[in-house]
């Protein structure tokens, strides 16, 4: 999987399916049936509580060694994947978003939920930023091998810079290597776990009642962009999808602005 240059938390994850497959009848997965694994897969959902995206990814993990390890493609046709239960996605508005921003504790805070707002990048592309990623000029942030391993640019505001700077007051110098540091060891970036605890309690002490986690921003920068009249071909390249099709979910949240009545037979010459 290295070699192939999938994502390292890919490569964690997988790891982890068969290591849990092999703990749970301390043999190789190639040595178990295709009634063990599935009876597996009963036991991870029903006694461990494991949801149904968790163990699509234990599936993943097993169907890419049989397939791609050790070759046994009858148990790569025998074990289904399970339907995943799709969630409403959540949309903060703008009060709610306001309200999430002013109970940052401190400017890294308001500057990591404010980023991921403003920029729609994904966790692990912002905690990957550093200050030589920013374009001044253009007001642009080039995000290097992201999702994909695809380099692509997004765009911040104004207000954004100035959160930016503040951030660098409150430091009192500017970050050498990640912009993000951890509180620990500034020469490291903050983890992706901090994120997520500080945004969770954040939404604690806001007293937000919607489901909210990081990627949440991501989620309404969206809707607010084409809420705002942005184009969704744009949206797709800013989010960095590879299908449009992922870019489209988010046309069932927006509201789209009424541009003017036009004419198609006038507009002829």
């Amino acid at each position: 999987m290295q070699v192939a240059n999938s994502a390292y938390a890919t490569r964690c994850n997988y790891l982890r399916g068969l290591k849990s497959l092999i703990l749970h009848y301390q043999k190789l997965p190639e040595e178990c049936t295709a009634d063990e694994v599935k009876s597996y897969l009963v036991h991870e959902r029903d006694k461990c509580n494991l949801s149904s995206s968790t163990i699509n990814l234990r599936v993943c993990s097993l169907k890419y060694y049989y397939r791609n390890v050790v070759n046994r493609l009858d148990l790569v046709v025998k074990i289904p994947n399970p339907r995943i239960q799709k969630y409403n996605t959540e949309i903060l508005t703008s009060e709610e978003l306001k309200k999430l921003f002013r109970c940052s504790r401190d400017m890294r805070q308001k500057l990591i939920m404010t980023a991921l707002f403003d920029t729609g990048m994904r966790v692990r592309e912002l905690l990957r930023i550093r200050l030589s990623d920013f374009d001044k000029q253009h007001q642009s942030i080039t995000i290097r091998n992201g999702k994909g391993q695809k380099t692509r640019v997004v765009y911040y505001g104004k207000r954004l810079r100035m959160v930016l700077t503040q951030y660098c007051k409150y430091l009192g110098y500017l970050p050498k290597d990640f912009l993000i540091e951890s509180y620990k060891d500034s020469s490291r970036a903050l983890t992706l776990r901090g994120v997520q605890f500080i945004v969770k309690e954040a939404v604690k002490r806001s007293g937000l009642k919607k489901r909210i986690h990081p990627h949440t921003l991501r989620h309404s920068f969206a809707v607010h962009y084409l809420n705002e009249g942005g184009s969704i071909f744009t949206l797709q390249r800013l989010l960095g999808h590879h299908n449009i099709t992922t870019t489209l979910h988010y046309l069932k949240y927006a509201s789209l602005p009424l541009g003017k009545q036009i004419s198609v037979l006038d507009a002829m010459p």
